[in-house]
């Protein structure tokens, strides 16, 4: 990984900063590094509960045999996309990651 050794400081209205905060703390991430992946185009996802590993472990149980290889294929192939759709951070789609607009509304 490379050294970082640069930085960047702005100022916000404490609202922002707040909401920033709280969005960071959701994903898991502290600010500097929320901040640092909305900037680079990458949306932060929030850290799902707990509740949602206990509902992939019980996917997991059910590909235990009977079911057939197809059942099992289809069963790992959802919890495949899961994983992407909600725990891996994703590009900005919605504006191609051009976050230049003034708006902070998904912050």
């Amino acid at each position: 990984m490379k050294q970082k050794s640069k930085g960047i400081f702005f100022t916000v209205t404490e609202q922002e900063k707040k909401k920033i905060k709280k969005n960071a703390a959701l994903c898991g991430l502290n600010t500097t590094e929320y901040l640092r992946q909305m900037t680079l185009g990458y949306a932060p996802q929030a850290v799902p509960p707990d509740v949602f590993f206990h509902f992939c472990e019980k996917i997991d149980a059910l590909m235990e045999p009977p079911f057939s290889p197809e059942v099992n294929e289809r069963a790992m192939s959802l919890l495949a996309e899961i994983e992407e759709t909600l725990l891996k951070p994703q590009k900005d789609i919605v504006n191609g990651g051009d976050l230049s607009a003034n708006d902070m509304s998904g912050v």
